[in-house]
């Protein structure tokens, strides 16, 4: 039996800007909880991609939940909930 009628999917990464009073849902493997963690946020003025000087990549956001800034260190993934008319 063979798996020739099986289609081949590629793993597609869609790159987006996000704008002030975005909101968003992030996952990603947190250290402290030794788990991969989802968190509500929300891009704000304050918020940002960046790198630290030992070259991990960072994104900082604002938590909705525990209302205070957070930032996911390494790999995450970003799924959009709506613009800034997102409730």
């Amino acid at each position: 039996m063979g798996y020739d009628n099986i289609p081949y999917i590629t793993k597609e990464r869609i790159i987006m800007k996000l704008e002030i009073n975005d909101t968003f849902t992030i996952g990603y493997f947190a250290k402290k909880h030794n788990k991969r963690i989802y968190r509500k946020g929300k891009w704000t003025e304050l918020s940002r991609e960046w790198v630290s000087k030992s070259g991990d990549k960072l994104l900082t956001y604002y938590d909705l939940v525990n209302e205070g800034y957070r930032t996911a260190k390494g790999q995450y993934t970003i799924i959009a909930v709506g613009g800034n008319n997102a409730q």
